[in-house]
């Protein structure tokens, strides 16, 4: 009896634990067999979503506030890079200021001025002040397609040394006169100067002569012995003479005859 006892023990243990073992195989092999399906969103996670969402809206314009440059901030139109025209100072003048094209007047007499001969093409290349006794020829800064000096011939027949300043507002704007003066030369030509005037002033005690070249045909406003007064209109731009396009060609005459840098001397002489 003691023997079968100790031998009926062992074979159910193991009996046991293979039955265990045959149930597990079958529950994998059951779950295998099953098809995935996405797990339902719970409405606790909808709801963590939402809250994330919002978070995000009120606290992400704070955030990039605070992240940008000083002057990222700063409100109103793009500034146009082009150079434009610098202010039009006029003095000794009471009524409201009215701008015009980059430049301003403050009475209704310069406002017609300006109305009448703004230029078609402006640059902050210079200030005209128009209570200076010398002043640039045109009412307010234009391109300025040449400079005083040695150069490269731009077209046959024309020097190699530019004796004065070109000046491109566009055909037909006024010509003024630079300061007040006598007029020399007022000549009709197609040659050369083409349609030019040359003015002779005195300047601060010292005698000096203007030459406004390649104006228009037709346009010339005075004739010679002439006595004309600073700002004064003598002609109108053109390209008349050995010419490229039309444009001012402005000669300063030392003493008359001697060809000297226009800008640097209109520079240091029109007051702003």
């Amino acid at each position: 009896m003691a023997d079968t006892t100790a031998t009926t023990v062992p074979l159910t243990r193991r009996a046991a634990r293979a039955a265990r073992e045959k149930q597990e195989a079958h529950e994998i092999k059951s779950r295998r067999r099953q098809p995935w399906r996405p797990r339902r969103p719970r409405r606790s996670d909808l709801l963590r979503g939402l809250t994330a969402v919002l978070a995000a809206t009120l606290v992400l314009p704070s955030v990039l506030t605070a992240l940008a440059p000083a002057d990222a901030g700063q409100s109103g139109p793009r500034q146009d890079p082009r150079p434009t025209a610098q202010p039009l100072i006029v003095a000794g003048t009471n009524g409201a200021q009215i701008e015009r094209a980059g430049y301003s007047a403050t009475s209704a007499e310069e406002v017609a001025l300006l109305s009448a001969s703004a230029p078609r093409q402006t640059a902050a290349t210079f200030v005209n002040n128009l209570a200076s006794e010398v002043q640039w020829p045109f009412v307010t800064g234009v391109p300025i397609t040449d400079d005083f000096g040695p150069r490269s011939a731009p077209c046959s027949g024309c020097s190699t040394f530019h004796k004065g300043l070109d000046l491109a507002p566009g055909a037909g704007t006024d010509v003024r006169a630079i300061a007040a003066g006598v007029v020399r030369v007022a000549q009709e030509s197609d040659s050369g100067l083409g349609v030019h005037v040359v003015i002779d002033h005195l300047v601060g005690g010292d005698s000096v002569s203007s030459v406004s070249a390649h104006l228009q045909f037709g346009s010339l406003r005075v004739a010679p012995g002439d006595v004309v007064s600073v700002g004064q209109v003598i002609g109108s731009v053109g390209s008349t003479g050995q010419s490229t396009g039309p444009h001012l060609h402005l000669e300063i005459l030392d003493g008359g005859t001697t060809p000297i840098d226009p800008y640097a001397w209109l520079l240091a002489r029109v007051t702003v």
